[in-house]
């Protein structure tokens, strides 16, 4: 027996000498290294004993990353450490006084050199500045100068924070440096990530969070620190060190760092130099989404949705910024991408088409593709049981690119929006759609489809990824990373946030549902009938309603469905003037649709129950102005009053309105140069001629002051005939609103003036009659256009029917009650009868295109209607001087405001 023990024992050490030397062998030691190990069998160590994951004691035990690297050191050395976990600023003090030879996590600086003998660094740590939740003072590293920051007791970097003009307070523990936050003696406190997380968690804080990364500072590079007198430990280590191979130290470190990889809150991501220049030169990330709750909501400008919340996360991981671009559809979206106008879209499945586009990140979420159909399908096995078969989907859709291409045979009804695809399949128009589950459920949902069912699923997921442009790989490498460090619970707490909510306000508890709709069998059960009549007009209802809103969406006009001003259905029509989605549209004042000059007059219309057209302008959401024609008709409909608002675009009119005009202006204004042309050629002939009898009789010496004195006077009639024109012109274009009321025999006077010589030299005979002298309600300018348009087209009429013949134009002005007429008639023998309905029209013409533009009578229509006066046309027959004649008889009647 007692050999046993004996044998036991010589075993032992055999094997532990065998082992020592082998380890010994491995890191080739000297033969001075061996045999400092075998005179030194225990080495004293100081380790920080709240350092974790690094260091720390748990139930009186040492643990940490750095205790399984010491003992991986203790396993290939031979070497024995007696630890001694102290608080740091004691283990500092311990190692400087000589107590302990090794002092784990230090860093290096400068200053500890002369005191230490550094090996190669085992880990660098981040340093993270934390705070309060509710502090927003902080706006990147540059704001700390004059702040408060609590930091770990001789830590390497108080001097570099102190530079910064940043105030430093010192404490032990993590715990200490929270507390001094909360009471307000500190700003901020500094710590690694995992161990600032590990004492806010430990002491159920939760009023605290992390800021940023303290970039401003060196990274706690992490060594074993060996007396400066003992080189020789400082070589054993060093060798052991370097047989840890850079995975076994990462396998090591994973173990630690992430000390709940599933449950925890943040995980830091360790970026690249040249990821971290990418982040800091790229402040802000377009991209662009749509409407697809509550994947995507979008409000405001922003995005919100279980998209939005990935989003988020992946900004606060990485320091990007994300800036929202709004489309107005999924091809707008993709249009956008290819135009380079965004960096990014948030959120699309792998495939090739997607892949030609650009780089296409890790996934980051999954949901099953399901089949919905009515109540005629109780169960969809795959796509396979639609063949042959109308699906309603959504163009440029994922379902829909994955239906087309892989599913052939399936008829696919192409809608613009999930909603539309969803309500044809309640009403019988499409066999089912093809979705995403969560879109799904939401629309279902909101619109109230009870009839409709998730009746199978599809073998395809929906795998939400971000498609990154083709030339920055970077960002994709960033996101990657971003995506990695999103932990399982993150993630059930975005699903819980946006679908657990809209599908419990779905989920029925169906015992209690057959509980109740057996009791109320027995109470409704004589009601039955009327509920079968009921739902028969409802479905009719229904049916009508949809052909209603078919009908309104076919009219070219825009038409707005109000409540209360408050707009609760627009048509495509509207939707394309003011550039607005309908869920955009649903819910604005009508007002908002209005520049501010006409606000009143719709509060009016709104108040009076006006349904009378009139010209308004209206808004953009641009806030481009836009002339338009306005009408509206109240509706009492199930005791709510509904108004029908319909919206004509009349930019294109106005600007050929405005167009017309131009050229009627030019148009006139020649025809008064020559007519003004007509009238000095006379006068012009008077004063050429006197000039020339001068010269002649001056050379024969008969000149004399009588016949000058007599000359000067005809040349001075002349002169101020000629003079006259010149007003008269100078008046004929002043500005068009320059003159309200206007003498009607002035007026006469200025046209006999303006027309006379001219119809003179047409060989026009022109009889005018004028006795009136009354005051007319209009612009005198403008009449006396429409009244020369009038004349000229008789004129070119006479011209060209009465080549041979006596050509007769008569004006005469006479007065009906408060009601002045102006008659203009010739003897050209009348308007054809298939053209006298087309005369008013704008560019129509008899004449050849050199000769008339089309406007002259479209003009003086539309100025005579204008100033709220008649015009009218007829053939007439009549006789003067014994002789009988056929002509065009024009009649305007204006308002007399005597």
């Amino acid at each position: 027996m007692g050999k046993i023990p004996k044998n036991i024992f010589l075993i032992i050490f055999f094997t532990s000498y065998l082992f020592a030397s082998t380890s010994q062998k491995e890191l080739s030691l000297s033969f001075k290294e061996k045999e400092w190990i075998k005179n030194n069998p225990n080495v004293d160590i100081a380790i920080s004993m709240r350092f974790p994951p690094f260091s720390y004691i748990e139930n009186g035990n040492s643990k940490g990353l750095v205790i399984d690297i010491l003992q991986r050191i203790e396993n290939l050395s031979g070497l024995t450490f007696k630890i001694n976990a102290l608080p740091w600023s004691e283990a500092l003090n311990s190692f400087k006084n000589k107590d302990v030879k090794i002092i784990c996590n230090i860093s290096y600086t400068k200053k500890r050199e002369s005191f230490t003998l550094f090996s190669k660094p085992y880990y660098e740590i981040p340093n993270f500045i934390f705070g309060l939740k509710d502090n927003e003072s902080y706006k990147g590293a540059d704001s700390l100068k004059g702040k408060t920051l609590a930091v770990t007791k001789g830590i390497f970097y108080i001097n570099d924070i102190k530079k910064q003009g940043i105030n430093v307070l010192e404490f032990d523990t993590a715990l200490e440096k929270i507390k001094a936050v909360i009471e307000g003696k500190a700003d901020y406190f500094v710590s690694s990530y995992t161990k600032g997380e590990k004492a806010i968690k430990d002491n159920s804080f939760t009023n605290l969070k992390v800021i940023d990364e303290f970039t401003k500072i060196k990274k706690e590079d992490l060594r074993f620190g060996v007396n400066v007198d003992n080189p020789i430990l400082n070589s054993i280590i060093e060798k052991a060190l370097d047989k840890i191979s850079t995975q076994e130290l990462n396998s090591i470190a994973d173990k630690w760092i992430i000390f709940d990889k599933d449950n925890a809150d943040y995980k830091y991501v360790k970026f690249t130099e040249e990821e971290i220049k990418y982040i800091k030169s790229n402040p802000n990330i377009k991209y662009s989404e749509i409407n697809w709750m509550p994947l995507s909501i979008i409000e405001n400008n922003e995005m919100q949705g279980i998209i939005g919340d990935f989003l988020k996360i992946i900004s606060v991981r990485s320091g990007l910024k994300f800036q929202f671009v709004p489309s107005r559809s999924w091809k707008d979206v993709l249009d956008k991408f290819n135009e380079g106008e965004i960096d990014l879209i948030p959120s699309v499945t792998s495939s090739s088409e997607k892949e030609s586009l650009g780089l296409v990140s890790k996934m980051y979420s999954k949901f099953p593709m399901v089949i919905i159909t009515g109540s005629k399908y109780s169960y969809v096995n795959s796509l396979n049981d639609l063949k042959n078969k109308v699906i309603a989907v959504p163009k440029h859709y994922t379902s829909y690119n994955f239906i087309k291409k892989n599913y052939p045979a399936i008829q696919i009804l192409e809608t613009s929006n999930i909603q539309e695809a969803l309500i044809l399949v309640e009403k019988g128009r499409a066999d089912a759609f093809i979705g995403h589950i969560a879109t799904s459920v939401f629309y279902i949902s909101q619109l109230h489809l009870s009839d409709l069912k998730i009746s199978g699923s599809t073998l395809f997921d929906f795998e939400h990824r971000y498609l990154v442009q083709k030339n920055n790989p970077i960002l994709l490498s960033i996101i990657n990373k971003s995506i990695d460090s999103i932990t399982q619970k993150e993630k059930k707490d975005i699903y819980s946030n946006w679908i657990q909510t809209t599908v419990k306000e779905k989920t029925l508890d169906y015992k209690i549902l057959i509980i109740i709709l057996l009791i109320t069998l027995f109470i409704v059960i004589g009601f039955i009938y009327r509920q079968i009549v009921l739902k028969k007009y409802n479905n009719e209802l229904k049916k009508s309603y949809h052909n209603v809103q078919s009908i309104i969406n076919s009219t070219l006009e825009a038409i707005i469905i109000t409540e209360n001003r408050i707009c609760i259905d627009a048509n495509e029509s509207a939707l394309k003037l003011f550039n607005l989605s309908k869920d955009e549209m649903i819910g604005l004042d009508y007002l908002e649709f209005v520049s501010d000059e006409y606000k009143q007059k719709i509060k009016e219309t709104f108040s009076s129950d006006s349904s009378e057209p009139f010209e308004l302008n209206v808004v953009s959401s641009e806030k481009k102005i836009i002339p338009a024609l306005g009408r509206g008709t109240n509706l009492k409909l199930n005791d709510r009053l509904i108004r029908i608002s319909s919206i004509i675009d009349l930019s294109e009119v106005k600007n050929k309105e405005k167009l017309l005009i131009e050229q009627s202006k030019m148009a006139a204004l020649g025809e008064m140069i020559g007519h003004i042309a007509h009238q000095w050629r006379q006068p012009l002939s008077v004063i050429t001629t006197i000039s020339s009898s001068w010269s002649i009789y001056n050379e024969i010496g008969k000149l004399n002051n009588t016949k000058v004195l007599k000359d000067s006077k005809q040349i001075i009639a002349n002169a101020n005939y000629l003079s006259q024109t010149i007003d008269d012109f100078r008046s004929f274009i002043k500005d068009a609103d320059s003159s309200k009321e206007f003498d009607i025999k002035e007026l006469m006077e200025n046209l006999n003036r303006l027309i006379s010589h001219s119809l003179h030299s047409s060989q026009v005979k022109f009889i005018f009659t004028n006795n009136l002298k009354k005051v007319v309600k209009g612009n005198q300018n403008q009449v006396l256009q429409a009244l020369i348009n009038i004349v000229n087209n008789a004129v070119d009429a006479l011209t060209e029917n009465k080549k041979d013949e006596e050509r007769l134009l008569f004006i005469k002005v006479t007065q009906d009650k408060d009601t002045i007429c102006v008659s203009i008639k010739d003897n050209a023998n009348g308007i054809p009868a298939n053209i006298m309905n087309k005369i008013y029209e704008p560019y129509f013409t008899t004449k050849h295109e050199s000769n008339g533009t089309g406007l002259g009578l479209y003009m003086s229509y539309s100025i005579i209607k204008k100033m709220g006066g008649e015009i009218k046309v007829s053939n007439v027959e009549y006789e003067y001087e014994n002789k009988k004649y056929t002509g065009a008889k024009f009649l305007i009647s204006l308002k007399s405001v005597d």
